[in-house]
Order: structure tokens, then sequence, then C-alpha cells
């Protein structure tokens, strides 16, 4: 008579940084994978010999345990780089952290006002050494870098008394308290040096950062002011997909030991990787914590109507509506998250109008979804219509190539309002800017990726071309569908005789243009 294998227990956890988001797989002799699952997994198997594999951050740390008796098995998380200059990040070091919570707490800007949120910016490299390697001339980090207001004015340049910096050391901090609104980080590109295979060309890229401020709503907190802070790491120049924002208490600033930071950077690394995953125990302190960390409740959000997951829809339906008293209920992300959640739990797109991006890329993609059954959610010829067709995807970040920054228009020549949005922000001048001959309209006509995509679906389908179907092929709105086609209709002469005109550019698909329902 046989006895019985024996089973033993095996609990496999990563441990360290970030472990929450540590993906841990166990195979067994036969290399077949037995289990899976973030930071811990607790197993009854049979004696023998198993493998397991931690995966974070790009990371793969592979291990062997032979099991022949009950065993806890500890995997150390790997050391994580990071723009967040926190305690446990292993590009974090004191001269960095030390000044981000510093600046954090003092402006950096002469302005003399007390009341309003405020932003936060904090550029440096990964240590001093890397700065020494890479920037030898010492060069400042806010070189081409602008704060806009809402009607895309310059406010600050990153440069001369509006920051503080070291230029040995390699960081810049800006902290300017402003009222609520959307403000846009302006770069204005990075030439790289011939000769240096890793200094790339950077083109212009801007960014929209919301400032909050609490609803009145909020008991406790009410008239609570935020700060939304955002850091970025740089190399030749700025590394934007390394870009971190967290929204905190003004009057707190920066906490570089804050656990919970470690737990958005982790959440917003994964939703960058398009990994929709929320740990039960990350969702549960993303819930509790929104109402002092309210990025908790923005990502985790974002991420959760991102996912095809269906699990805790009555949660995220209690996060949608709070987020509103954290940050405004007319803030461009709050919009957007609602018009993500209609789209998740399929209910109609409620009736929002939006001139203004969001900070998220995720946002905006569901606003231009939702434009296609409801024109009305994008303001025609407002910014948020004009960067559509515009938008980096690099990062999960809005972020888009700019039109120029506006020259300053002396007051006596100013024209009214009405007239300067119906002129300086028309679709046509953003697109042919200051060219004037038909030759130069025309090639500055095709630079447009958003023209020589259409034209190449023009000249591919057959069938009756409409609108709604361009637009969901082209992932932009309806309305810029439609004015992208009166351009090239309007120009058409023009992009006759450009040097650079696409093989799709003929009589036969100029016609089906002119038929476009």
């Amino acid at each position: 008579m046989t006895s019985e294998t024996p089973t033993y227990k095996l609990t496999v956890s990563a441990v360290g940084v970030m472990s929450d988001f540590a993906h841990l797989t166990v195979y067994n002799g036969f290399l077949e994978d037995i289990a899976r699952g973030y930071e811990q997994l607790n197993l009854e198997l049979k004696p023998g010999l198993y493998s397991i594999t931690l995966k974070l951050d790009g990371n793969i740390i592979k291990e062997h345990v032979r099991l022949t008796q009950d065993m806890d098995f500890q995997i150390p998380t790997p050391p994580v780089y990071a723009s967040l200059v926190a305690d446990k990040f292993k590009s974090s070091h004191e001269y960095y952290a030390t000044n981000a919570h510093k600046y954090s707490l003092e402006p950096t800007v002469g302005n003399a006002t007390e009341e309003g949120g405020a932003i936060f910016l904090f550029f440096r490299y990964t240590d001093v050494e890397k700065r020494r390697e890479l920037n030898n001339e010492q060069q400042s980090l806010g070189q081409g870098f602008s704060l806009l207001d809402a009607g895309r004015n310059v406010i600050y340049k990153l440069e001369g008394n509006n920051i503080k910096e070291d230029t040995d050391a390699g960081w810049l901090a800006f902290h300017a308290v402003l009222q609520e609104g959307t403000y846009y980080l302006h770069y204005t590109g990075h030439q790289g040096k011939p000769g240096i295979a890793d200094d790339q060309d950077l083109p212009a890229r801007e960014i929209p950062i919301q400032v909050f401020k609490a609803s009145d709503q909020l008991k406790g907190l009410s008239g609570e002011r935020w700060q939304t802070q955002v850091f970025l790491t740089f190399g030749y120049g700025p590394i934007f997909p390394s870009m971190s924002i967290f929204i905190a208490s003004r009057k707190q600033g920066f906490v570089n030991d804050d656990e919970g930071n470690y737990r958005i950077d982790g959440l917003r690394h994964k939703f960058h990787n398009g990994v929709y995953i929320l740990p039960e125990k990350v969702l549960l302190e993303f819930e509790q914590g929104q109402w002092t960390s309210p990025m908790k409740g923005l990502l985790a959000a974002y991420v959760y109507f991102s996912s095809p997951e269906l699990d805790n829809e009555e949660l995220f339906r209690n996060v949608t509506q709070d987020i509103p008293i954290l940050l405004g209920q007319d803030t461009p992300d709050v919009q957007a998250l609602q018009i993500m959640a209609a789209q998740y739990y399929r209910e109609p797109i409620p009736p929002i109008s939006l001139s203004a991006p969001c900070m998220f890329l995720a946002g905006i993609r569901a606003i231009i979804r939702a434009s296609i059954k409801a024109p009305d959610v994008i303001v025609d010829d407002s910014l948020l219509e004009d960067i559509t067709d515009k938008l980096y995807n690099d990062m999960v970040w809005t972020s888009y190539q700019p039109a120029p920054i506006p020259e300053p228009i002396l007051e006596s020549m100013a024209a009214p309002q009405s007239e300067v949005t119906s002129s300086i922000f028309s679709v046509v001048e953003k697109i042919i800017g200051n060219e004037k001959s038909p030759e130069e309209i025309g090639e500055r006509l095709l630079k447009s990726q958003t023209v020589s995509t259409l034209l190449y679906y023009i000249d591919k389908l057959d069938h009756e071309l409409d609108v709604n179907d361009l637009a969901t092929r082209l992932q932009i709105p309806p309305n810029v569908v439609r004015k992208t086609v009166q351009h090239i209709l309007n120009f058409s002469e023009s992009i006759k005789d450009a040097e650079s005109k696409p093989e799709q550019f003929t009589l036969r698909n100029i016609n089906k243009l002119k038929n476009i329902q």
C-alpha cells in the first residue's frame, strides 16, 4: 500500500518598494504556469523544484525553489528609478528631496497673493554624476519652458528670478500660487548635438496642468487649496514619459516619505504600459486616501474605466460622485471622467461641453469618442478641438504639438475679444500659419498628419464616405474631419502645385471629398 505524496505550503512574496505592483508567476518542473498574481501568492504544492518570476517596471527576476517543507520565500523588488524624489527610489538623493520639499512650501516667484492653489515643478537628473556627463556646460533645465495661462499667454518663463536652481547638482524648482483653472507648460523643443546618438531632437510640446480648489461642499476641507506637483527627469533633454503628477494640500507641500506616492507612481507606470491593474490593497487605500491625496481617486478611476473589468462598479460610481466634491465640478478631468463613466456603464453622455483639455490622455480619448455621437461635447474652434489631431501618445498625460506662443498684442491695436477669437484661433490660420504664397500654403497643409491620413483613407475607401466613420478611423472629432476636408477643398490648387504632393491627391479623391456626408 503506497502512502500519498505530502503537500507543503509555499508563500511567495515580493518585498520592498512598489511590491504592490510586482507580478509573480510560479512554474512547475515542466515549466507550466501554475499560479500568478501581484505581491503575494499562497500555494499548497507537492514537493519538487519550482521556478518563480518577478516582473516590475521592465525588470525580471528569476528564482528557483526546492520545496521539501513549508516555506516562506521572499524576493526583494529591484531598484526603482522615477522622476518622483521619494526616499525609497534609487534615483532619489538627499540633495534633490530636501530642495523639493523646501520649495514646495516656498513660492519661487514674486507674486504677493496668498490666495489660490499652486503649481510646483521639480526638474532634475537621476544624479549629479549624470548631470556632469550629459550637461557639462551646466545649462539651465528651464531652457525652453514657459507657463501659460488659460488664454495661452506667457505668465512665467522658467528662468531668472522665477526659479530656484542648482546647475551643479542638476535640479530646478518652480512654485507659483495661482487661481484655480487650466494652465499650460509649454516647451519650445530641443536640438540634439551632432555625433551623439542618444542626444535626439525633441519637438515642441505643451502639457495642460490644472490648479484645483476643493468644492465648498467638502466638509472639513472646505476652501482647501490644492498644489499640483509635477516631477520630470532629464537626459540630454526632458524625458517626458517619466513625468509624474500629484495633487497635495498646498499647506503640506511635497512629502518625500509619503507611502501613498509610491503607489500612485506605480499605478501611473502600469497605466502607461497599458496594464489596467488595481490590486485590492491599493484600491482600498486609494478610495479612502483620495480625500487627502486626490490623485489617488482620479488615477484609480481613469484606470478602472479604461479596463474591461466589471468588478467594483458600485465603488467607482461612488468615486465619480466624490471627485467633483474634491476637485470642483467644472474642471476638465472631472468632466472627462463623467464621460468615461457614461461610456463604461453604457449610459447617455451627460450634457457637457469642453473647451480646454484635461490632464489625462485617456480623458481626451474618451471625449473624442463621445464627440462622434455628441459633437457638442467639444466646443467649436476651441483649443481642445484644435489639439485633437496633434496629440503625443508617449505618456499618460495629455500633451500635443502646440501652436506658437502668441505674440503680445499692443493695447492700442487690440481688436475686440470676439474678433481676436475668430481670427487668431481660426483653424485655417493654425494650419497654414504665416505662409502667403499658394505653394507655401500647399506645403504647410501637407505637413499636417491629419491631412495626409485623411487623404489615405479617402483613397482606400470605396463606399460612400461618412464623417463619423472617418472620425472613428482617425480618432478625431467629426468637426475636425469636416474642417480638414474644407481646408483641402479650399486650398486644393495650392496642394496641386506643392512639390510634396501625395499620390492620393487625385481629381477622383477630391471629388470624393466633395461628396462626404
